[in-house]
């Protein structure tokens, strides 16, 4: 019956504690031969299911485990070359013990490689690693070339280096392979291969988590671990030196080889080609408290943990094919990885990832600064960004110009932020959709960038954003209700062009009318800009514009229990503007007319003006409000210019008085003959609610406040 053993010192965090796991498993599957082991992660640990008990598993690493030959000749200091330090190099070379064996053979071979190239010194230039790399890869034993492909991506055009094992085995001046073959100089003899007298305390560390006092082992552990990295603030008082337990170092190392990308096999012929490793993505500055632009990362390297027992078959399988996909292509950066774990992660049984950015932070060293947990989510709502794709890819582009505006950059990164919010389930679609209209006027205020850029405006959204966005408040309908009156070139200087495509403006035509201000002095602007292009329009059009049927489809109207709110001032004025901005981006689908009943009490003063302003009484609204039969035709009330410039400077009684006598002149009697009275901050907000569309019906309903309907006194309009 196989036995789970617990393995508290290979925790999921740090980076190095992570890979020393995956190395116990792979080690005890290809060396010990045992066919049941597989492993899990339970309570942040590693969990090995295996035919040996927690004894034997400790006796196979002291006296069988035979080490990876990790070579590195195409790195400096490796021991290969006249003037290196040949000390650890030789004693493995002169060694006895057959655990050293494929050592041995591996370091002759390569020295042969190395020799055959005359090189007396590492390559410079990647053109002569690759050679040395290539004869490297075509004449090492398997368990060699395994290390190779960590460290490096052969292409027939260029070298590359995965990102976990720094640039191609060494980070900065710390090299892996040599410090590798050092830290197993701690742990055996290489003449006998025995295991030192500390050995087995050790690895009841490294495996156990067993207390080791006064850990004496000087050396380092690269960007694995920066903790026991040392340095500045890593120890009680100013400084820490390094302390490493050699094990952990070894079977870290002897981990990262189930990160062998089989890139070769792997290569992607596209501009995400040089992150083609497992997990392994571009660097993106969102989504954690520190998050900078001046953040300077290699990449980004998301780990999964899974919970069921997982054999390394499977494990292989799930690294060589550790890429996500986001709407039909590889993953680039870290947002698109957050994206398509929303699905993907789930499906290939994962619970969590880890997501680690290789930062700089001493100098040319890099750190893998663990930036967070995300368990994959399903959220369909991350789809909708599929079609904004290409317009995301070339606005990153844009923006990673020096040279571009800091208000784009951090309009940028706002977007980037809502979308990697939204990916992790912490954040509603409704937020990106902000993100994109601000986004889209912040470029209209930068528009010699935006052209040099060749960056067009945001493609107009499927209608699907609407049910996806609606987060059923006041201001999503108000807001709703504003975007219906093409709201968005009143924002921007975006047009249609002959072809039906969004283009941006080449020269002013005074149809945009946004300022910066507050949305009540916009709305006002909006409407004065309305009234002067109706004065315009001839005769015919705007009969056509005003005699639509109150039954047929239109664009979403505003109701009027949230006209009232607006009045009121209940409603957040800038959240409406945001989601508006939003809103105007999407395909608005025309709809029946609704006009729920009010159970607000509507101010008498918006009544009245809100008929005169919207002119045209249409017949067949007022038989349902009025329960008539009798009408004829609709009718339609001449203009009073001067009302919303009465309302607008807050005179209420002159705009009422106005309104009130239009009605009177044209026979429907209100019961209301003067002007009425209302603050002049409130009467502004009444101006501001005319740009709120509502519908004919509700249009029928003021009127019945203002005075029931006598059909008989205007039988002549």
């Amino acid at each position: 019956m196989p036995e789970i053993i617990p393995l508290p010192g290979c925790t999921a965090e740090p980076l190095s504690n992570y890979l020393k796991a995956l190395g116990v498993l792979r080690l005890v599957v290809e060396q010990k031969k045992d066919p049941v082991a597989k492993g899990c992660w339970r309570n942040n640990a590693f969990a090995l299911i295996t035919n040996l008990s927690k004894d034997e598993l400790v006796e196979f690493f002291l006296q069988d485990y035979q080490p990876s030959p990790l070579v590195a000749p195409w790195n400096g200091s490796t021991g290969f070359y006249p003037k290196d330090n040949k000390k650890t190099i030789e004693a493995i070379l002169y060694s006895q013990t057959e655990r050293l064996a494929d050592y041995r053979e591996t370091v002759h071979n390569a020295q042969k490689q190395v020799d055959n190239l005359k090189l007396t010194v590492q390559p410079k230039d990647k053109d002569e690693k690759r050679k040395l790399l290539t004869k490297l890869r075509n004449n090492l034993p398997d368990r060699a070339v395994k290390w190779l492909d960590s460290c490096t991506l052969i292409s027939s055009e260029e070298l590359k280096f995965p990102p976990l094992t720094g640039t191609g085995g060494n980070d900065g001046n710390f090299e892996f392979s040599r410090t590798f073959m050092q830290q197993l100089q701690e742990l055996f003899d290489f003449q006998s291969g025995t295991p030192k007298e500390n050995a087995d305390l050790l690895l009841q560390a490294a495996l156990f988590d067993v207390t080791v006092p006064g850990l004496s082992f000087a050396g380092k552990i690269g960007q694995f671990n920066p903790i026991a990295a040392g340095g500045a603030n890593a120890a009680p008082g100013y400084d820490a030196d390094s302390r490493v337990n050699p094990w952990d170092y070894v079977l870290m190392l002897e981990g990262i080889m189930l990160f062998t990308s089989g890139a070769t096999r792997r290569y992607e012929q596209s501009e995400a080609a040089d992150f083609a490793y497992p997990f392994t993505v571009r660097p993106s500055n969102i989504g954690y408290g520190s998050a900078a632009d001046g953040d300077e990362a290699r990449a980004e390297l998301w780990t999964p943990l899974w919970s069921a027992p997982t054999g390394l078959k499977e494990l292989e399988l799930l690294f060589n094919e550790g890429r996500v996909k986001v709407g039909g292509r590889t993953a680039r950066d870290g947002l698109d990885f957050a994206r398509a774990i929303s699905s993907q992660g789930e499906q290939r049984g994962i619970n969590e990832f880890i997501r680690y950015s290789f930062q700089v932070r001493n100098g040319l060293s890099y750190f893998a600064i663990p930036l967070g947990r995300f368990q994959p989510i399903v959220n369909p709502q991350v789809d909708r960004l599929v079609e904004l794709d290409g317009w995301l890819s070339h606005f990153k582009r844009a923006v990673s110009d020096e040279k571009a505006p800091a208000s784009v950059k951090r309009v940028h990164r706002r977007l980037e932020t809502a979308i990697f919010e939204l990916s992790l389930g912490r954040k509603p679609l409704l937020d990106v959709l902000i993100a994109l209209g601000e986004a889209e006027a912040t470029l209209d205020r930068s528009l010699k960038f935006t052209k040099d850029k060749f960056l067009q405006p945001i493609p107009t959204l499927d209608s699907q954003w609407i049910e996806d966005c609606n987060d059923s408040s006041t201001e999503f309908r108000l807001a709703l209700a504003l975007a219906g009156r093409e709201l968005r070139q009143r924002l921007v200087r975006v047009r249609k062009n002959k072809h039906g495509r969004n283009e941006w403006l080449e020269n002013d035509d005074s149809i945009t009318t946004w300022q910066v201000g507050t949305l009540e002095n916009n709305l006002i602007a909006l409407l004065r800009r309305i009234t002067i292009e109706s004065e315009q329009q001839s005769k015919q059009q705007e009969q056509n514009l005003n005699t639509e049927s109150g039954t047929e489809w239109t664009f979403p109207q505003a109701q009027l229990d949230d006209i009232v709110r607006w009045i009121q001032g209940d409603v957040d004025d800038a959240r409406i503007e945001e989601i508006a901005r939003g809103l105007s981006l999407v395909n608005l689908p025309k709809q029946r007319p609704h006009s729920s009943l009010p159970t607000l009490p509507i101010p008498i003063a918006y009544a009245l003006v809100a008929v005169v302003h919207h002119r045209t009484l249409k017949r067949d609204a007022l038989q349902i409000v009025f329960d008539l039969n009798t009408l004829a035709q609709d009718l339609t009330l001449p203009p009073v210019p001067a009302l919303l410039g009465k309302l607008a400077v807050g005179d209420c009684y002159t705009a009422t008085g106005l309104a009130a006598r239009r009605l009177y002149a044209s026979g429907l009697n209100p019961a209301i003959r003067e002007g009425m009275f209302e603050p002049g901050d409130r009467t502004r907000r009444i101006a501001a609610a005319l740009a709120f569309p509502i519908s004919d019906v509700s249009i029928a309903r003021l009127l019945k406040q203002i005075k029931r309907f006598d059909p008989n006194t205007n039988s002549k309009e």
